[in-house]
């Protein structure tokens, strides 16, 4: 009986190669029969390799001699000799005059061996496959994963928003829409603000500004977002309908008890930063709206509890104005990004929850030279650097973020669970130690009237780095849609999701002769990996849609100043976040929400009328059409009292008129 033959699973064994020479471990698998028989050995290091009978033996029988030592050149892989060899690596080369059983033979190798190439190297079964080892990482071929790795650490909760003592009292029924947006809006930077904008006021000898009138002018600006008129800020004023044209005028004077002058004050004096904190501009170039993203990130830590699965994604603030580069009042840093609908201006990496699609925090791009001085900058990939800063709040959680190519890398994925986090990403350009030159070469094989259906997909794991070090598995996947798709992820199964649905349309010709259209669905199969991934891949993108798509309110607000388009941008993603958040809690209790202009109509209004201002907000009585209104306490113009109904308004002064004069005569002549 043949040696190999003595040895089975579950047996206990030594090393005898050079690398781990006296390593103890487990035979969990056997590969082959006869002679050519293959050993999985598990060793207690926690790694694992495939040995052939010359390079194990049974534990105890290790035969007594010098341990071997490193040797000084480089060791060569498996992967290397295939480059060089342009051919598959064949061990059949070695004969037993070069080794024996026992070890190291004192024979002299032949002159076409390369000594750099240690005995464990010739007796592994090496894949044929070169793809499988990317950048030294080594992927392994797994037909199906039916039970998720992540099960007992994944995050499970749902989405909770966060109401303090006083806001809990009110049920859902009774909540307004102002109510969701005071949550969601940074009311911790109000007091600054104000304080900030006094510090402009009085410098030009304004009337000081109070908090109601700050949430007033937000209101007017939101009612003019959503009822924009043509012809400037004077057109907003105007009262009634213009007789000479057909135009209507929006009356904000008289309906929101505001004059345009005061309304152009606060804009015009609205700032984020004291003239007097003594920060240069060099320090911090985006002090100006500094006050507002820590705000708002302190607002969304504070004020909601994300859920299970949150995602990662660029938001853009559209600028075309002027740049600090060539302009001293201009943005500090532009980033352009053609393939964005509005991809010129201030770039924000932002996290979103999966469930509510409710922003949870913000990181502004300030340029290479100030992003190199952020958290985990020095990890090397600025993707996994920002990925880091966004989710750094929920660390160890156990949530699954979800990235698109920007973020996803392998290195990515490694770094989230090492601060105990999940990732699902795809992968395009990113693709260090990741096998998508395998999984790309298997996609002509997928698809209708191919070998295998449309909607299928191959799973590879790899559980040890390139420098031979273990951890977590890690999975890449290829589904093979019409269009291969790669992801990165650590959890997940390949179980049946459910099938992708999409709308189809086609052209028919009916009993009739006449052509007709035949709406369809097409479904493509996909596994649950896939179906988790794209649950909440696109939540920032449905975000942009609503505030910019419907809202609109970088349009409409026209300014030359760069940090009131990132206050317009924060302000927008406020009010969209608090139709969200309504929109959440209405849903759970089987009620049917307001669509998303009635919501900024509604919130507009309840600005306006703010219960800052000391005056009860206009109900309604229960009626369609009639209304309660408090009346507002505003100064009445001289001209409407009885005493000065005949009397002409005076346009200048009469006693400086005089001495004006006098000055003027008594002036010598020259």
């Amino acid at each position: 009986m043949s040696k190999s033959a003595q040895l089975k699973i579950g047996d206990k064994v030594q090393s005898k190669c050079k690398v781990n020479f006296g390593a103890k471990g487990i035979i969990s698998s056997i590969i082959g029969n006869g002679n050519r028989k293959k050993f999985v050995v598990d060793w207690d290091l926690g790694s694992q390799s495939i040995h052939g009978l010359r390079g194990i033996c049974r534990d105890g029988q290790l035969p007594l001699q010098k341990q071997y030592t490193q040797p000084t050149k480089r060791r060569k892989t498996a992967v290397a000799l295939l480059d060089e060899e342009g051919s598959t690596y064949d061990d059949s080369t070695s004969s037993s005059e070069e080794y024996s059983e026992e070890g190291e033979s004192d024979t002299e190798l032949p002159s076409n061996h390369n000594s750099d190439v240690q005995h464990d190297d010739q007796d592994q079964d090496v894949p044929r496959d070169r793809n499988l080892f990317p950048h030294g990482r080594q992927w392994e071929l797994l037909p199906d994963l039916v039970f998720d790795p992540a099960v007992h650490d994944k995050f499970t909760q749902e989405t909770r928003i966060k109401w303090n003592q006083v806001e809990q009292l009110k049920s859902i029924q009774d909540r307004t829409e102002i109510d969701y947006f005071f949550h969601f809006y940074p009311m911790q930077t109000v007091q600054q603000t104000l304080n900030c904008m006094g510090e402009r006021l009085a410098r030009k000898r304004y009337n000081p500004i109070s908090k109601g009138e700050f949430f007033k002018w937000l209101g007017i600006r939101l009612a003019m977002t959503i009822e924009p008129r043509r012809g400037g800020i004077q057109a907003y004023w105007k009262e009634g309908e213009d007789p000479h044209t057909f135009s209507l005028g929006a009356s904000m004077g008289s309906r929101a008890k505001m004059s345009r002058h005061r309304f152009e004050e606060i804009q015009e004096c609205l700032a984020f930063c004291s003239m007097h904190d003594g920060i240069a501009p060099e320090d911090d170039p985006w002090k100006e709206i500094r006050l507002i993203i820590d705000g708002f990130n302190d607002n969304r830590q504070q004020g909601i509890i994300p859920g299970s699965h949150i995602a990662v994604d660029e938001v853009m603030s559209a600028w075309y104005g002027a740049e600090a580069t060539w302009v001293a009042e201009g943005m500090p840093h532009v980033t352009k990004i053609p393939r964005k609908p509005e991809g010129e201006g201030a770039e924000m990496k932002a996290l979103a929850d999966g469930q509510t699609k409710i922003l949870i925090r913000l990181d502004v791009m300030e340029g290479k030279e100030h992003q190199r001085k952020k958290a985990f900058a020095d990890i090397g990939s600025e993707g996994t650097a920002v990925t880091l800063r966004l989710t750094q709040p929920w660390f160890g959680s156990g949530r699954v973020v979800h990235a698109d190519s920007a973020f996803s890398s392998v290195k990515t994925c490694m770094a989230l669970r090492q601060y105990g986090l999940h990732f699902m990403g795809i992968i395009k350009t990113a693709h260090k130690e990741y096998p998508l030159t395998y999984l790309t070469s298997k996609a002509d094989e997928y698809g209708t009237g191919k070998v295998k259906p449309r909607g299928g997909h191959l799973l590879l794991r790899s559980t040890m780095g390139p420098d031979d070090s273990t951890h977590p598995p890690i999975f890449a996947l290829g589904w093979y849609d019409k269009k291969g798709k790669y992801l990165i992820s650590s959890c997940g199964t390949t179980l049946p999701g459910i099938p992708c649905k999409r709308p189809r349309f086609k052209k028919i010709v009916n009993n009739d002769g006449f052509y007709e259209t035949v709406a369809y669905t097409k479904e493509v199969r996909r596994p649950a990996m896939v179906e988790e991934f794209f649950s909440c891949f696109s939540s920032i993108d449905i975000h942009d849609h609503y505030r910019q798509g419907s809202l609109e309110m970088e349009r409409q607000w026209v300014t030359r100043r760069w940090h009131h388009r990132i206050f317009c941008t924060v302000l927008g993603i406020c009010i969209v976040d608090s139709f969200f958040a309504q929109k959440f809690e209405v849903t759970m209790i089987n009620h049917e929400p307001n669509d998303f202009n009635t919501f900024c109509g509604r919130l507009a209004r309840q600005l306006i009328f703010n219960e800052f201002l000391g005056n009860i907000m206009p109900t309604r009585d229960g009626t369609e059409n009639e209304q309660v209104y408090v009346t507002q306490h505003t100064p009445n113009s001289l001209a409407s009292l009885d005493a000065y109904k005949d009397k002409r308004a005076q346009r200048k002064c009469k006693i400086s008129s005089e001495y004006a004069k006098s000055k003027k005569e008594q002036a010598p002549f020259i």
